[in-house]
């Protein structure tokens, strides 16, 4: 549907200027630990890592043995062009095919759990962390069958789900589901595991080079190219026409710029082709539920306009400011890293002719000659 300018509503701004992200040029690392499920299989044993792949958490084995506008949500959206891109519990939900239902509120305290926790040696009430699991991993081929069981659930959650530091304590409530078969089919492990990726990805502070991020970090580069046609087509590969797109996907070793793909998108077929959010049956259900969520009401209207064919496109677009020149005309000002690379070139030079100042004087000094040049 064609919608005037003047009948926009309000959307989310963006979360940083054009061309001032924090996190661009950066490398993004993760505390997935694949490398360690084999040594953990043998000591599980067979019987064990069988039972883990059939498990609500089976996705983690599944994957070992393969080989940004400001919102107040639970949610968070990228700018591809001008193209708003969500990546919601709906998104994350249709790419793991996880249980995403709300977190069940009733007390749950298996009768196992304390004597359990004081084998792992971890204190009562909190999760363990990946540490303490390591070490239990050593002594674990003596234990019967439930005991490498509920181990091996608690490594799942540790080395994948969560993927958090290894001293980081996974989630309590989660934890001790793994002593309750009929608690760990009904629990919504994609909703906890969403919680914690999108946690981790709104308190980034980037210091230096790159950065941490926890939890199921493959959905992100498989919503990439489920979202964006031409990320799809350039940098991953269909590997198996599963149900799940988490298992999808494989990836290239293209080299290019995310910039350059884009323009040659835009020219190719006049826009980025891109899906911006997973459809629902109903309106209601593009809204996932969470306790104690402050309104967004620029966010609701997005959501709203994109549902109903009503989004107007150009929002975040930015005008090319004008300067004025000596002459009393206007000239173009220039884009913010354009101009970044200018200071840059100019520190540079004015660093080599200090160096070349401080060179010729000492050996000025040396010579004891007055030099020229």
């Amino acid at each position: 549907m064609a919608i005037s300018e003047d009948q926009a509503r309000d959307y989310p701004p963006r979360l940083y200027a054009e061309g001032a992200s924090k996190l661009e040029n950066k490398v993004i690392n993760h505390n997935m630990h694949m490398g360690e499920f084999p040594n953990a299989r043998e000591a599980l044993g067979v019987d064990v890592w069988d039972y883990l792949r059939e498990s609500p958490l089976g996705i983690i084995v599944k994957q070992a043995e393969r080989k940004s506008l400001r919102v107040e949500k639970n949610e968070f959206w990228s700018l591809v062009g001008d193209e708003p891109l969500r990546f919601s519990l709906n998104e994350f939900g249709e790419i793991t095919g996880l249980n995403t239902d709300p977190v069940p509120t009733e007390s749950f305290e298996p009768d196992q759990y304390k004597e359990f926790w004081k084998v792992l040696k971890v204190p009562l009430g909190q999760g363990p962390k990946l540490d303490e699991l390591r070490v239990a991993l050593e002594v674990c081929p003596a234990w019967s069958f439930d005991q490498r069981k509920w181990l091996g659930l608690l490594l799942l959650q540790a080395m994948g789900l969560y993927a958090m530091h290894h001293n980081s304590r996974i989630p309590f409530e989660s934890a001790k589901r793994v002593f309750d078969d009929e608690a760990m089919m009904t629990y919504p492990w994609g909703r906890t595991a969403y919680e914690v990726l999108v946690d981790s990805i709104k308190r980034l502070d980037p210091q230096g080079k790159s950065y941490f991020i926890n939890g199921l970090t493959n959905v992100l580069l498989v919503w990439a190219y489920e979202s964006v046609t031409c990320f799809g087509e350039r940098f991953g590969r269909v590997v198996d026409e599963q149900e799940v797109p988490l298992f999808r996907w494989g990836g290239k070793r293209t080299r290019t710029s995310l910039d350059t793909v884009i323009a040659e998108e835009i020219r190719e077929h006049g826009e980025v082709r891109v899906r911006k959010m997973v459809m629902k049956n109903s309106l209601e259900e593009m809204f996932p539920q969470w306790p104690d969520e402050s309104d967004d009401t620029r966010l609701v209207n997005l959501i709203t306009d994109i549902y109903t064919g009503r989004f107007v496109r150009g929002f975040w677009v930015t005008p090319m400011k004008r300067k004025q020149t000596k002459a009393g005309g206007s000239s173009k000002a220039e884009p913010p890293i354009k101009k970044q690379k200018k200071v840059n070139i100019i520190v540079r030079m004015k660093l080599l002719w200090r160096g070349r100042v401080l060179a010729r004087r000492k050996l000025r000094k040396i010579l004891g000659t007055r030099m020229y040049c």
